[in-house]
């Protein structure tokens, strides 16, 4: 009789424990569902005047096409995964 009484308290136990174990981790899995995405800010350096004309997202690479600020035209390149500038190409 103790060892029926045993088992219905483990069954017990370890069923507490599976529900609650489910419950935290479709707590978890919400809270990071819900979070904000991370944005982060990238700096041109470009004189003042300067404007976007254009741009293409190619691969990992964006590419700016930046017209004024007194200078020529030139083309600068980002890499999305370092957040990073590759390069400036000047246009004559």
């Amino acid at each position: 009789m103790d060892k029926l009484r045993a088992i219905k308290i483990l069954v017990f136990i370890f069923t507490f424990l599976l529900i609650f174990g489910t419950l935290c981790a479709f707590g978890m899995i919400y809270r990071r569902l819900q979070a904000p995405l991370p944005t982060e800010d990238i700096t041109l350096n470009q004189p003042l005047g300067s404007y976007i004309s254009d741009y293409k997202i190619s691969d990992d690479n964006i590419f700016i096409l930046l017209k004024g600020g007194k200078q020529s035209d030139r083309i600068i390149i980002i890499n999305r995964s370092t957040d990073g500038k590759i390069a400036e190409i000047k246009i004559n």
